[in-house]
């Protein structure tokens, strides 16, 4: 009987259905980064298609060094975004750094390497302070990260005093227009986000720090059981977000000469951020980044916005725009992980 019994097990086993499995998360990134690729080379082909200026080089070149400068804010998003968190803040952080610096530049001839170090100070400085609310405070990231939106701004008027910045030293407009060598003709900027990007790729995918960080995503209290230091890791992710802000708005000062007491802000900077982080394969709901996938993400949202331009579509559905992406993406996200967690 018991013979019997074990060869009906083996047959059942053998011919029941596999159970679903879930899809690898690097299958994922790869999918998402792929979609992103094919999307930006269609829309230009196709804007191009309607206007031949869209595909020139000056215009390619713009698209690029814009994109510079919105992914580098939005890899700090993606920090604060994978610890089921946000940073509203980004944008005031960027625009005073650009005002600060580029002021200090047109006015005293501040040393490049010196607006550097000033700039990646003001933005550590910046973020403890949002980290510190959050982590140890325990207010939430919106309320916080909103509060000292109006706080940073304001900041920007008080040092500016309505004051512009129209023109920076030589060495600024090298760093922000120039290239590596003749014989390689790569963007400084794009060769700083390249940095970066490896950086934040690396960290989040091999290290204790972004596992931690990808932990408190998914669930803050079992990783703080688990051993996870919680606060400490939140401070240092919006501590990141505002460090590269920061260094976006000195990009940014480099790269325009110029910045004025809207400069952030008035393109909502905090908003695109996380529109990119999101396109780009990051959870709204935490515990999932995709650095890669952001920078792919910020080159797209830039195509997207120029070729608007180009197709002379009113400014004033930029915004609408940016915001039917960030819903249509949070609601596909949010159904993928249900899906998911039913397929389990």
């Amino acid at each position: 009987m018991k013979a019997m019994m074990t060869e009906q097990q083996h047959i059942a086993d053998r011919t029941a259905a596999p159970a679903p499995r879930k899809r690898p998360l690097t299958a994922r990134n790869e999918t998402r980064e792929i979609t992103l690729i094919v999307a930006t080379i269609v829309t230009l082909l196709a804007v191009g298609a309607f206007n031949h200026r869209f595909m020139s080089l000056d215009n390619i070149r713009f698209m690029v060094l814009n994109s510079v400068v919105l992914s580098l804010v939005a890899l700090g998003q993606t920090w604060v975004i994978a610890t089921k968190g946000i940073d509203l803040s980004v944008a005031p952080i960027m625009g005073l750094t650009a005002v600060v610096t580029g002021l200090l530049a047109q006015t005293s001839g501040l040393p490049l390497y010196q607006a550097f170090a000033l700039a990646l100070l003001i933005g550590l400085v910046l973020g403890t302070i949002n980290g510190v609310l959050v982590a140890k405070v325990s207010i939430p990231p919106i309320i916080v990260t909103l509060g000292t939106y109006s706080i940073y701004s304001g900041l920007i008027f008080i040092y500016s005093n309505g004051t512009q910045v129209t023109a920076v030293p030589p060495a600024y407009a090298t760093f922000g227009n120039g290239v590596i060598a003749h014989w390689l003709p790569l963007p400084i900027p794009v060769l700083t986000l390249a940095i970066v990007l490896f950086l934040c790729w690396f960290v989040l995918g091999q290290t204790v720090f972004g596992r931690a960080v990808l932990a408190i995503g998914n669930n803050a209290a079992a990783a703080y059981n688990a051993g996870v230091s919680v606060t400490s890791t939140q401070v240092r992710v919006y501590m990141i977000s505002g460090v590269l802000a920061a260094l976006a708005g000195l990009v940014f000062v480099c790269y325009t000469g110029s910045a004025t007491v809207t400069t952030g802000t008035g393109d909502h900077i905090e908003l695109q951020s996380i529109a990119v982080a999101l396109i780009g394969g990051t959870a709204i709901a935490g515990g999932r980044g995709n650095m890669i996938g952001t920078v792919l993400g910020g080159l797209f949202l830039s195509v997207i916005l120029t070729a608007l331009v180009f197709l002379h579509v009113p400014p004033i559905w930029y915004s609408a725009g940016e915001g039917a992406m960030i819903l249509l993406t949070v609601t596909l996200g949010m159904r993928q992980r249900a899906a998911g967690k039913a397929s389990r």
